[in-house]
């Protein structure tokens, strides 16, 4: 989420829906010759690595590093989620992000070297229930799969090759609370820094959600819901909250079922609670 000032080398542009300019929005790294067809990545391609803190009976997301099979990865961090004081829902505000796409190269190589850890047959244990420290949850989406991974401590094997490979695609000086035990190198270039605000990222997701339309994915649209309760924005807010409504709907519709782990996060009348005042 950056301020085009003219060329970045090693960065190329699209052109752009209008609002979207805000965003840059550079294509990051990778740049080479049109690939031949490919099933990589795969159309229902998706990997969310996200750092947590526990905290009694709430979990924070602090960290969320998300790429889709387009190659668009949101980055952010959040200080100062929402916490529901009843349930312990938390709900993070990512008031800091970056946003960017992958050049096609680079997402088919990322997408074919995480298979080739073959994640679906990854165990590890579960994390505690209650407590305090930082831990991560990778999901991961490809084809047939659909893993959910947790990990805390200090991080080894096929795991710790995950979070090495997106700590390779983070924005300058990003890293996760737990890391490996090696240095990593960058292997794009022309990533935006980080820009802070909420009101801008909120406007970041807006256009990234106005430009996905009826395709828009839920997540987005409940982390712009969370940024327009921080700021105040209650008829923004009632207007996310309606439209991540219409698109929960849409999936169970189309046979997709809730977390049943998350589903007090997933209640629209919780979500309600985090509203602020106004008409």
């Amino acid at each position: 989420m950056a301020f085009a000032r003219g060329k970045v080398p090693g960065v190329t542009t699209k052109r752009l829906p209008r609002g979207l300019a805000l965003l840059l929005l550079p294509v990051a790294g990778c740049i080479g010759k049109r690939l031949p067809p490919s099933v990589w990545p795969p159309p229902n391609f998706l990997l969310v690595v996200e750092e947590t803190e526990l905290d009694g009976g709430s979990v924070h997301v602090v960290r969320r590093f998300r790429v889709d099979a387009r190659g668009l990865v949101v980055y952010g961090t959040s200080l100062r989620p929402l916490v529901d004081k009843a349930t312990g829902t938390s709900l993070p505000v990512f008031d800091r992000l970056s946003i960017y796409r992958l050049e096609p190269k680079c997402v088919r190589g990322l997408a074919r070297r995480l298979d080739r850890l073959d994640i679906p047959e990854i165990v590890v244990e579960e994390l505690p229930a209650n407590g305090t420290g930082v831990g991560l949850t990778i999901s991961y989406r490809a084809f047939a799969a659909d893993v959910i991974l947790p990990a805390a401590g200090r991080l080894r094997g096929e795991v710790a090759e995950i979070v090495a490979l997106v700590t390779e695609h983070l924005p300058p000086g990003e890293q996760f609370g737990i890391g490996v035990n090696r240095a990593i190198k960058p292997v794009l270039r022309g990533v935006p820094m980080p820009a802070t605000g909420a009101a801008p990222a909120l406007a970041a997701y807006r256009a990234l959600i106005a430009e996905a339309g009826d395709e828009a994915d839920p997540d987005l649209v409940l982390d712009a819901f969370a940024l327009a309760c921080r700021i105040g924005a209650r008829a923004v807010a009632e207007h996310l909250l309606d439209r991540w409504q219409a698109l929960m709907a849409g999936r169970r519709r189309s046979g997709f079922e809730d977390d049943p782990s998350a589903a007090p996060t997933l209640r629209a009348e919780l979500l309600r609670t985090f509203l602020p005042p106004g008409g």
